[in-house]
């Protein structure tokens, strides 16, 4: 009889530069293990966020369990693990006949952490927000309803973990994005969760917010530019001639601007291999910076007649950057354009005075870096600009949803709808 192979290990999931992939852990010279780090191929790579997986063997073929990211919990796992197949390989060189006792059902746990690495393959082609927004919700819904398996599950359990978002100041839409989540994940572990959930509470909570599209004023904008300083001023002028999503233009770059055929290509995926001198450490440091469009699809916006001048004398003045907007510093994508404009809002006395916004921090409500790109779409279709047109320059699935931004009267067709901020 062969002998059964009772080794188990515990190992390291994530995401590496080339992909994910599974690691050892690293000892420390104290004996202390390194839970944000792991060895791969001979080299260490920093994980900031890993999942620890039990490795068994069924003869040769390795055999991964996911446990989640609580490495307590994976070492417990495997203790018990290793005990078990111990008392097992005993019982078979004494030849004591055991019983197969039947598969003990998976935890809510358990469920939570197969379900995330599923949503990770690399078939499934998941943007690192889709997968994260995963990992954000049922992770917490497990901690908060306290349930052990998924049939325990109760309406109440969902309420609880609603109003903890909301509690955290989550908006309207997140809460709902999350609920759907939470009942697609429900609905997989075979919870029939028409049934929990009354019909006229999952109506409440999947309720669609109504969305705010409304277009900055011309004026306000003037003000706003006025007490900017020159970066930050062409990147908000940049974001209106253009109706770029935040990540599209903190991570454009400069092979991405054509001018010859007068149109920044906005790539479906892009990796950008850039080197800086980290602050921490003061040494010289190779990053991998990589970016995946909304919509998992390319596509052209033009450069209009009033946005080409101002990007041709920032490209004259900037000629060895790689990303359009870098940072000073080190010409890495900037994130913090958002934080820089609502102080700038209030320097400029636009602060409404009255939204929660205002009252908690000093920051409107009213200034969002995603309203330059409502009033991007408002301006092109208020300019006579056909819809299928606009639709295709934002990069929205269907001509439905740029429908929302249609508001009435109309330019003349060709003019540039961006003149007056030039």
């Amino acid at each position: 009889m062969a002998k059964k192979n009772i080794n188990a290990s515990i190992v390291i999931y994530a995401k590496l530069p080339c992909g994910w992939r599974r690691g050892s852990l690293i000892t420390s010279r104290n004996g202390r293990t390194k839970t944000d780090a792991m060895m791969y191929s001979g080299v260490e790579y920093p994980t900031p966020n890993p999942t620890f997986q039990i490795r068994t063997y069924e003869g040769s073929k390795a055999k991964y369990t996911t446990i989640g990211s609580d490495f307590e919990a994976a070492q417990a796992t495997l203790a018990k693990l290793q005990a078990t197949r111990q008392l097992e390989a005993a019982h078979e060189t004494l030849g004591i006949i055991t019983p197969k006792a039947e598969d003990a059902p998976k935890t809510l746990a358990a469920l939570v952490a197969e379900y995330i690495e599923k949503k990770k393959s690399p078939s499934l082609n998941l943007s690192e927000t889709s997968i994260r927004h995963y990992e954000d919700t049922l992770p917490a819904f497990v901690k908060i309803a306290g349930r052990e398996f998924p049939n325990q599950v109760t309406e109440d359990d969902v309420i609880r973990y609603l109003d903890s978002l909301q509690e955290q100041g989550y908006s309207p839409k997140t809460r709902t994005m999350r609920y759907t989540a939470l009942r697609g994940f429900l609905r997989q572990c075979g919870v029939q969760v028409d049934k929990i959930i009354d019909p006229s509470t999952h109506k409440r909570l999947a309720v669609k917010i109504a969305t705010n599209t409304a277009p900055f004023d011309q004026a306000d904008l003037e003000r706003l530019y006025a007490v900017c300083d020159e970066y930050h001023r062409i990147v908000f002028q940049f974001l209106l001639a253009t109706g770029l999503r935040y990540r599209e233009a903190n991570h454009l770059t400069w092979s991405n601007v054509d001018f010859t055929r007068n149109v920044i290509v906005v790539p479906r995926e892009q990796k950008v291999n850039r080197k800086y001198r980290s602050r921490q450490t003061g040494k010289t440091v190779t990053a991998a910076v990589e970016f995946q469009s909304k919509s998992r699809r390319g596509r052209e916006v033009p450069i209009f007649a009033s946005l080409r001048p101002l990007l041709l004398r920032w490209r004259e003045r900037h000629p060895d950057r790689a990303f359009v907007f870098g940072t000073p510093r080190s010409d890495m994508p900037d994130n913090h354009w958002l934080g820089y404009g609502k102080k700038a809002w209030r320097k400029a006395g636009l602060n409404c005075t009255m939204c929660d916004g205002c009252a908690e921090h000093e920051e409107c409500e009213g200034f969002y870096l995603h309203k330059l790109r409502h009033s991007y779409a408002h301006r092109c279709l208020d300019g006579g600009i056909p819809i299928h047109k606009v639709s295709r320059w934002m990069g929205h699935h269907s001509i439905e949803v740029t429908a929302i931004y249609l508001s009435g009267g109309s330019m003349a067709a060709d003019r540039d709808p961006f003149e007056v901020t030039a």
